[in-house]
């Protein structure tokens, strides 16, 4: 479908070219616009169809779950503490500017 959009677009910006009807040129030209928008976004679509993993593929709350407590059992034997680690801490504010005169 994506190639039915691009082919459109072509043929109504070539077909813009060759008229001599206003009306008729900005028909065309805004069948361009559209079946151009078209055809960036099925192109795009397909792209990241292309690169995405399938559903399937996706694990189920049940699994992620499963996984979590296998990792607290984990990090319980090796002596670690439940939870994450805790984040660095912040920067010190910066000193305060005087007042510009």
């Amino acid at each position: 479908m994506r190639f039915v959009w691009l082919l459109l677009m072509i043929a109504s910006i070539a077909f813009a070219i060759m008229t001599r009807s206003p009306g008729m040129l900005a028909l065309a030209l805004f069948v361009a616009f559209v079946s151009g928008l078209c055809t960036v976004f099925t192109f795009a679509a397909a792209r990241i169809e292309s690169t995405s993993r399938p559903d399937s593929a996706l694990l189920t709350p049940e699994v992620l779950a499963a996984v979590r407590a296998r990792g607290a059992q984990q990090r319980a034997a090796a002596g670690q503490p439940q939870a994450p680690p805790s984040l660095p801490p912040a920067r010190p504010a910066a000193p305060p500017q005087p007042p510009r005169q």
